[in-house]
């Protein structure tokens, strides 16, 4: 048997806020954000359009004891992107009255088209997939079935990337990149095999599972946002007060106030962050097993006990290959042995640059985020179910799962520099550890009753309640400064002293009150000897996502009538439905609240700039103030949508 099948679909997800066009500005007070307002930085021009077009045609045939599907699968794929970060321009002043008075900002960003007069580009990329694939599905005996196949998938991208001239010359330790790198074309190869046996013969005890390499892809708007980065359609610069030539000027309201006086060319401009694909990126892969045993067991229970593991066998990884070799903080006396990157631009990058001219001598850092393989990362989980069906209409069940899952980076980030800073680290963005992902908790237990009665031959009313525990999710305790000054933001992981002569504090004045030193010490060590998870880390670093939030029990309701008819001897039916979701909290105030985290990043540095690797300075923090006062707790309720009871009303014509 042939069957062929084509399908196309279209995405467009146009992005914009309300208002008049305008800058948009952070005035900051104390050297933190304290007002911020103006055209929203990341939804100007934005828009995301693709086309997607999939052709398949499987083969089906049997011979003998074997069922084979063999099939070819082409996919096309069109994405246009809108994305000018600072495209309505981007002010940061360091008080009011520098944004009122006319004073320069402290910081300026815009981005602007190189599409003549200015109008907005689009940056776009094509990608198109060739797959092949056979399975043969073999009854070996009346209860064993064996299922193989093996998958190829050919991924090519028709249309080539413009490249930047100057970049193409620039050389980052010993490599050179260009804006125009693709991903390999290259075939990947997935063999996978399972099995089903029914032990008795009669379904009462099977053990099934499998195993198999699985290729995906990364998010095309990584690959999609090298276009928008290379300085060839659009071009982003960012100035800062006494760097380069400094900010170009005071606040004002037109957008493109800055925008240079005589449009440069393409190509012409470095800008100061670009997106690069390595010349070796393939596409990510994993090991996938799983083995399951299934049980009818006494009084009409079901029972299922599952394992399941998966390993990275090469995953996507974001690296800034700007940034010269860190080198360990080597502080005698100082137990925080971290690496460390130069505090000056002109020690710590590669190349640098001012107004697009590369000057080694000055400047900021040319910062070239490459996307690459990295190694590492696995799950599992462990799941036992019991499960019961009762005549008079009962159902039930109860499962529960222990999981662990780590890996070097999350992935989170739809930029490729938030990608790459977005990660939390003890030795900076490049050096990422082995750590716990944010999206899977240690423990999950699952439970649901429900009963369903028919009446008068045409109604049927069903309620169910089902319950969901488990932890509300994990966080990273971070310092609230880049430790490591590699410039990837607030994401490096707390050193945990073991005492307190590990540690040593700053007076620091919050609100008008004196902080002494030693009270915020005191302070700092009663908050560790509270928190369940900063207790266990005295000597070490915490983990990227080790903390765990609290257990959390949660029931929902469902209830649905049914009326039914027979109409040419089938039955037609009309459903309302009623959802209450965390029911508790509609029965009481205190039932069903969700939790939070008050501060993960407890400590502020106070003399980043000053350490110097294998050097005496050593660090100096300051607690950093929770709500004007002293943390004292780990977690807080969730006031908010979360910690709510909700209904939802549903009517649904069901007909066979």
């Amino acid at each position: 048997m042939n069957t062929l099948r084509g399908t196309y679909s279209y995405q467009d997800e146009p992005r914009s806020t309300t208002g008049k066009l305008f800058p948009f500005v952070d005035i900051l007070l104390a050297g933190s954000p304290y007002v911020s307002f103006g055209t929203e930085l990341f939804s100007y021009g934005n828009l995301r359009q693709v086309s997607t077009i999939t052709v398949n045609d499987d083969f089906t045939w049997a011979m003998g004891i074997n069922n084979f599907t063999a099939g070819v699968q082409y996919e096309t794929d069109k994405t246009k992107n809108g994305f000018m970060r600072f495209g309505s321009s981007y002010y940061v002043f360091n008080s009011y009255s520098d944004f009122v008075n006319g004073v320069n900002p402290k910081n300026f960003g815009i981005t602007f088209s190189n599409t003549p007069g200015y109008s907005q580009a689009f940056p776009s990329f094509n990608y198109a997939q060739t797959s092949a694939y056979l399975q043969d599905e073999v009854n070996l005996t009346a209860s064993l079935k064996v299922v193989a196949g093996l998958r190829l998938d050919l991924p090519t991208y028709p249309d080539p990337l413009p490249a930047h001239p100057i970049i193409s010359d620039l050389i980052f330790g010993n490599n050179a990149y260009s804006t125009a790198t693709l991903p390999k074309t290259k075939a990947m190869m997935s063999p996978r095999i399972g099995f089903n046996y029914d032990i008795t013969g009669d379904r009462k005890y099977v053990v099934r599972g499998g195993t198999g390499l699985f290729t995906g892809r990364v998010p095309f708007v990584w690959i999609v946002s090298q276009v928008g980065d290379a300085g060839m359609l659009q071009t982003t610069q960012t100035y800062s007060a006494g760097v380069g030539t400094g900010v170009p000027g005071p606040f004002n309201p037109a957008i493109n106030a800055y925008y240079p006086a005589t449009q440069p060319p393409a190509g012409t401009i470095v800008p100061g962050t670009f997106t690069i694909i390595s010349k070796d990126f393939k596409m990510p892969q994993s090991w996938k097993s799983s083995m399951a045993f299934d049980a009818k067991l006494p009084w009409g229970l079901k029972g299922t006990v599952e394992g399941i593991y998966n390993k990275d066998i090469n995953t996507a990884f974001f690296v800034n290959e700007g940034l010269q070799a860190p080198s360990n903080m080597d502080i005698s006396g100082y137990p925080d042995n971290r690496l460390i990157y130069p505090n000056a631009n002109v020690s710590k990058y590669y190349n640098l640059q001012t107004n697009g001219v590369i000057t080694p001598a000055s400047g900021s850092g040319v910062s070239p985020i490459v996307l690459e393989n990295r190694k590492g990362g696995y799950y599992w989980s462990a799941t036992a179910k019991l499960e019961k069906a009762f005549s008079n209409g009962f159902f039930g069940m109860i499962a529960f799962t222990h999981s662990e899952a780590k890996n070097l980076v999350d992935g989170s980030g739809d930029q490729a520099a938030s990608a790459w800073n977005g990660n939390a680290n003890v030795n900076g963005a490049n050096n990422p550890e082995l750590s716990y992902t944010s999206y899977v908790t240690p423990n999950k237990l699952l439970g649901s009753v429900s009963y369903r009665i028919e009446y008068l031959n045409h109604g049927a009313t069903s309620i169910s309640v089902f319950y969901e525990g488990g932890s509300q999710g994990r966080f990273s305790y971070v310092y609230s400064s880049n430790i490591v000054r590699d410039g990837a933001g607030t994401n490096n992981l707390l050193y945990v002293p073991k005492d307190p002569s590990e540690i040593n504090f700053v007076d620091q004045t919050v609100n008008g009150v004196l902080w002494l030193a030693q009270d915020q010490k005191d302070a700092f060590f009663a908050y560790i000897n509270q928190d369940k998870y900063l207790k266990t880390r005295k000597g070490k670093y915490a983990e990227r996502n080790g903390a765990l939030l609290p257990w959390r029990n949660g029931f929902d309701v469902k209830i649905m009538q049914d009326f039914f008819v027979n109409v040419g001897g089938k039955r037609n039916t009309l459903q309302f439905s009623l959802d209450i979701l965390n029911v508790g909290n509609l029965l009481s105030k205190k039932w069903g609240s969700a939790t939070l985290y008050n501060q993960n990043n407890i400590l502020t540095p106070t003399n980043v700039a000053n350490i110097v690797a294998g050097g005496a300075v050593v660090p100096t923090y300051r607690l950093n103030p929770f709500n004007n006062a002293m943390l004292t707790n780990t977690f807080t309720d969730n006031v908010g949508y979360p910690s709510t009871y909700s209904m939802q009303l549903g009517i649904r014509y069901i007909f066979n």
